[in-house]
């Protein structure tokens, strides 16, 4: 009974950080997905502590275990569409290669501050 009553909390933190972003997402007109919001929102409730990393443990630990099941329909998406990928390449590899440098930029940025405020 206490096994459930930790997976139906955890259940509960995440779906309600997914219906927050949602919800942002739909307020904001849609300028970030909402589930990127939801992720973001509880990342900043672990981080801020209000969330503790055991109590989101139970429902997370599978979800990430069979995280690459989820990728299936989008790989499917992808190869539907082929030939639109093929002709736009050259922009798709400079948009990642952009985005990959701007996202290790804040990153290492956000993780050098984090490191000065801990010492």
């Amino acid at each position: 009974m206490r096994n459930l009553i930790k997976y139906i909390k955890s259940a509960a933190i995440i779906l309600a950080c997914l219906l927050l972003g949602k919800l942002s997402a739909y307020a904001t007109n849609n300028i970030f997905s909402g589930a990127t919001s939801g992720m973001l929102l509880l990342f900043i409730l672990l981080v801020c502590g209000r969330v503790k990393y055991q109590t989101v443990l139970p429902c997370s630990q599978p979800l990430l275990k069979y995280m690459p099941l989820l990728f299936i329909p989008t790989v499917v998406g992808m190869i539907e569409h082929l030939n639109l990928l093929k002709n736009n390449i050259v922009a798709i590899s400079i948009s990642v290669i952009f985005s990959c440098i701007v996202t290790l930029a804040v990153v290492g940025h956000i993780f050098q501050k984090i490191n000065k405020s801990k010492l």
